[in-house]
């Protein structure tokens, strides 16, 4: 790792030194193709994080059979680590969109996906909590869409798949007693401000940023699933007190304060690169984001100034196209990559300092970004779809779709973990 940044410390000398021209990526991604990522790499300082600071510690597998309602079949993936069990709550097949909990089994570096451990058996069983809220449910949230445990509590964002009016305001339960998910009294919905912009992965802020940033957590979201017109078309970052939350002593509120420290709305059109909102783009698409463009998991790396997120991407070869017949000859209900192999793990590194001086929230880009290339994840096909970091360990686990398959018919996802920490 340290050869990786001398090396990268030489070049960007050398670069000063020379006066030629140079078509490399810049970090609006203008100039860009898919693999001039190292490119980007040429002006990082000693405090920002570079992927190969992502060490591959391990992997395990989760039973597929039902535990309560639900099972781990074609997840959602949404993840949240347990200090206290050390567990992860998922939640579960997108037809449920419950959450279980299950302890992490020792982390083993194999080949097969059969040759892992497997956490077999659920230490808690498979509760729909969508529709369990004080206020019931009547802006019809039907996705899971990040969680985070604290002081025995469980924060739950959520929000409609479909939500074609986005109209949408409820966004978040908490879990009262979360060692008891199957009785616990669910509080809410309550009303995060940004709404969609903001209601995805929740991650705590490293002591070292909470007075700048002036909270002690994060949220935030990116175009993940339909009705792209709600969303920040780019990983956002809003502040929030999780007091808010976890203290109230109302059974749900109107509004929870949030301040936008990141974030590309789409009804400003300050995308987070140009072309994202496109759903069909020609030829090739953006490498920094695109309509296919999927932030599924935020956190800020302890000690370091990287505000790094992980998820998806495709199309940037071949283009997306809307509703085509891809090369394949499969026949997409949707905008896909008009190549159909062209799916790929992603991740963008972003400087917090950057952000932080921005004079709009839509200001920053990202100083890294790239191809991310996982174990198991079949060049791609296996896409992020979630992820929790463990402050205390400096993991970070993740989820792969349908990673974990190891018979005919089932789908779980395969959980990886990586030791994120700056060297």
């Amino acid at each position: 790792m340290k050869n990786t940044k001398l090396a990268l410390f030489v070049l960007m000398l050398l670069s000063l030194l020379t006066a030629c021209g140079s078509d490399s990526t810049t970090s609006e991604g203008t100039t860009a193709s898919a693999t001039d990522e190292t490119q980007n790499l040429m002006s990082i300082s000693s405090s920002q994080v570079v992927i190969d600071d992502f060490v591959y510690q391990g992997a395990f597998r989760i039973s597929s059979a039902t535990f309560g309602v639900s099972s781990v079949n074609y997840a959602v993936g949404s993840l949240a680590y347990n200090a206290d069990n050390h567990s992860l709550f998922i939640a579960g097949h997108a037809q449920q969109n419950a959450i279980a909990e299950f302890a992490i089994p020792p982390l083993l570096i194999r080949d097969s996906v059969n040759e892992l451990n497997v956490a077999t058996t659920a230490l808690q069983g498979f509760r729909n909590i969508l529709g369990a809220g004080t206020t019931g449910n009547p802006d019809e949230i039907n996705r899971v869409t990040g969680m985070y445990y604290k002081n025995g509590q469980l924060i739950v964002n959520a929000e409609q798949w479909y939500d074609a009016a986005g109209n949408n305001r409820d966004t978040t339960l908490v879990v009262r007693d979360a060692a008891n998910l199957a009785t616990s009294s669910i509080a809410g919905y309550f009303e995060l401000q940004g709404r969609a912009q903001a209601a995805g992965y929740i991650s705590e802020v490293p002591p070292a940023w909470q007075e700048k940033i002036g909270s002690s957590h994060i949220t935030g979201w990116s175009s993940v699933y339909s009705i792209i017109s709600r969303y920040s078309l780019g990983p956002s970052i809003f502040s929030f007190n999780t007091d808010d939350l976890l203290n109230s002593s109302l059974p749900f509120s109107e509004s929870v304060s949030t301040t936008p420290i990141m974030n590309f709305p789409f009804s400003g059109g300050e995308y987070l690169a140009p072309g994202a909102q496109q759903m069909t783009t020609g030829p090739t698409a953006s490498p920094v984001w695109n309509s296919l463009s999927r932030g599924r998991y935020g956190f800020i790396v302890p000690n370091s100034k990287t505000f790094a997120v992980i998820g998806s991407s495709a199309g940037i070869n071949g283009g997306i196209g809307y509703k085509i017949t891809q090369d394949n000859g499969n026949l997409c209900g949707g905008p896909c990559p008009a190549i159909a192999s062209e799916r790929y793990n992603y991740y963008w590194f972003f400087d917090l300092d950057q952000i932080l001086d921005a004079s709009r929230v839509s200001e920053p880009r990202p100083y890294a970004y790239g191809k991310w290339a996982l174990p198991f994840d079949n060049n791609g096909q296996h896409a992020i779809i979630g992820g929790t970091y463990d402050t205390a360990s400096k993991l970070l686990y993740v989820a792969l779709g349908k990673a974990g398959q190891v018979g005919r018919y089932d789908r779980p996802p395969l959980i990886l973990a990586y030791k994120v920490e700056i060297k």
